[in-house]
């Protein structure tokens, strides 16, 4: 059964202020736990329905669990929904430390190499599945920019799909980015509509800048970018959804 401390600290962690308070997060939902259970993060505490054991993939997750010696508590659906930032948890939901990556953590082993920034990223939907599609494509890691979502919200983190846990995500200020990036030999591209398509030959190392939804990218980004690469538009449509241009831009610099 959680005390009324751990209940606290549950319900807290729905907030970005405690979570950076705390230095924990919320991850929600089977495959989300599974990810990070079978991630370098250690599980500080579990809360699953009573009906979790009774699926194969539910029994395994909590065997999975007891092995690493986790505290599993168990709760209805209904207390367990109330604990859960989500509507629908699915099941169960886990606490871990939020890991504290730097800019030299992010993975630049080889070219070509990318590392993608978000600049002012509102939806936490359009974090994660950039997270996962940076992941999944071989970026070396996301640097979030000041005025992005927290990279730790519950939906961000499951809308990562495990990815957050493995990929190195960082907060950064332009200052020490771009110090970095320079250092590196990286060149600046930022996404904008109306952008010219991306250079041929594509440049080695690229950090590719993805502004706010509606906004697009920040006057101090293009200020310290090294031009603008927009997506070619054939039909009606007037741009793409953030997630989905990072996606294809990213394809290309990394092909």
């Amino acid at each position: 059964m959680l005390s009324r401390r751990e209940e606290r600290l549950l319900r807290s962690l729905r907030l970005r202020k405690s979570r950076e308070a705390e230095g924990l997060f919320l991850a929600e939902g089977v495959r989300a736990v599974e990810d990070l259970a079978a991630s370098p993060l250690p599980v500080r505490l579990a809360v699953a329905a009573s009906t979790l054991g009774d699926t194969p993939r539910g029994r395994s997750l909590l065997d999975l669990l007891a092995s690493q010696r986790v505290a599993v508590h168990e709760a209805s659906e209904r207390e367990l929904a109330a604990l859960a930032d989500t509507e629908t948890p699915q099941g169960i939901l886990a606490v871990a430390p939020i890991p504290h990556a730097g800019l030299d953590d992010l993975r630049v082993d080889g070219e070509p190499s990318v590392v993608l920034v978000l600049d002012a990223v509102q939806d936490p939907g359009n974090f994660g599945t950039l997270a996962r599609t940076a992941e999944a494509l071989g970026a070396a890691g996301v640097v979030a920019l000041p005025g992005t979502v927290d990279p730790w919200n519950p939906k961000s983190v499951r809308a990562a799909m495990g990815s957050s846990f493995r990929l190195p995500i960082v907060a950064a200020e332009w200052d020490a980015l771009a110090s970095w990036l320079a250092r590196r030999g990286f060149r600046t591209l930022a996404a904008a509509a109306g952008g010219d398509p991306l250079p041929d030959p594509r440049p080695a190392r690229a950090a590719l800048v993805l502004g706010n939804e509606g906004a697009g990218v920040s006057d101090a980004t293009r200020a310290r970018a090294d031009g603008t690469v927009g997506i070619p538009i054939r039909g009606r449509a007037e741009s793409l959804n953030v997630a989905a241009a990072g996606a294809i831009l990213m394809y290309e610099l990394l092909r």
